[in-house]
């Protein structure tokens, strides 16, 4: 069983490492003068071109429903370029606990899905629009209160890495101090995890418990969250007893981990249309960019089924 509440007072005592007292300090850590610094925070906000994205269903996959757009911040090129050496810096060599997997660097899917295998039950909650809902406030407590430093440098670092007072999607330090906020707040569930023998873990907003029977930590779960600001999306909370097919992150998960049977049947099916001329020339691209895409998340998880796919998709492609 992995030990959450152990893995995080470790944590802890390396994050308040960082400890940055000083604007002497953080000139020589990142290289640049504050005056600098200075002027980029002050206008940082007028450094955002957002634009909103729609994400268009893959042309081979069942659109079940209709695509939401979704906002990107866009930062500059000059400040997404500062957010880079932040990044670098500052928040890339500290060392989360065991039971966040979601964007940091060397952990895939699979080593959040080995957490919960064997699993009698597992529950996956959703956080609601995580990052829009990470606000100034959360990211200043967590440069402050978390990573010590000073409420000076704190603010400076709150407005270099947020946006119209909320945590901004495209810029390079938003998935890491996502995190950060996420461990500043989650010490409840954490705790009731150990108490009651629950695994937990989380991919970003995508949070899992397992055991016997992780019921009983849903209330509690709930309510940290919404005490610290957020929302759980209640279409996407899902218990999965003993008897049912258990999937996370896109795993089958049982004695192996493996793709499930009906994304590894969408990918043929895309590859037999391609193959036969079915898809509209203008769209091909596309298409078989998205087709790459979800190969490369077999190739993740069961390799063998991967080359043959990639072969045969590369076989029937005219680009």
């Amino acid at each position: 069983m992995l030990h959450t509440q152990d893995s995080a007072e470790s944590c802890l005592y390396s994050l308040r490492g960082l400890n940055l007292q000083s604007l002497s300090r953080l000139e020589r850590l990142l290289g640049l003068d504050r005056r600098y610094l200075r002027a980029v925070s002050a206008r940082a906000g007028d450094r955002y071109k957002p634009f909103e994205k729609v994400v268009k269903p893959r042309p081979f996959q069942k659109t079940v429903e209709s695509p939401k757009p979704r906002i990107i911040d866009n930062p500059s090129r000059e400040l997404k370029a500062l957010q880079a050496l932040i990044y670098d810096v500052l928040l890339k060599p500290l060392q989360l606990p065991e039971y966040m997997c979601g964007g940091i660097k060397g952990k895939s899917v699979l080593d959040n899905v080995r957490i919960h295998q064997d699993a009698r039950v597992l529950i996956k909650i959703d956080i609601k629009r995580f990052f829009p809902s990470i606000t100034n406030r959360h990211v200043f407590a967590v440069w402050r209160n978390l990573l010590g430093c000073s409420s000076r440098i704190s603010s400076l670092l709150t407005q270099l890495t947020t946006f119209e007072r909320h945590l901004p999607q495209g810029a390079p330090t938003s998935t890491l101090l996502a995190n950060l906020v996420l461990f500043f707040y989650d010490g409840p569930i954490r705790t009731e995890c150990e108490r009651l023998g629950i695994r937990y873990s989380s991919w970003v907003d995508d949070l899992a418990f397992s055991s016997d029977d992780p019921r009983p930590a849903v209330d509690l779960v709930v309510h940290a969250l919404r005490k610290a600001g957020f929302r759980i999306s209640h279409r996407k909370l899902e218990i999965m007893r003993p008897e049912a097919r258990k999937i996370l992150n896109g795993v089958l998960m049982g004695r192996q981990l493996s793709v499930p049977p009906d994304g590894l049947a969408r990918i043929r099916s895309g590859i037999h249309k391609l193959r036969q001329g079915k898809v509209p020339p203008e769209n091909v691209g596309r298409y078989v960019q998205g087709l790459r895409g979800n190969i490369a998340h077999v190739m993740s998880i069961a390799p063998r089924k991967a080359r043959k796919l990639r072969e045969d998709l590369e076989a029937a492609s005219p680009v």
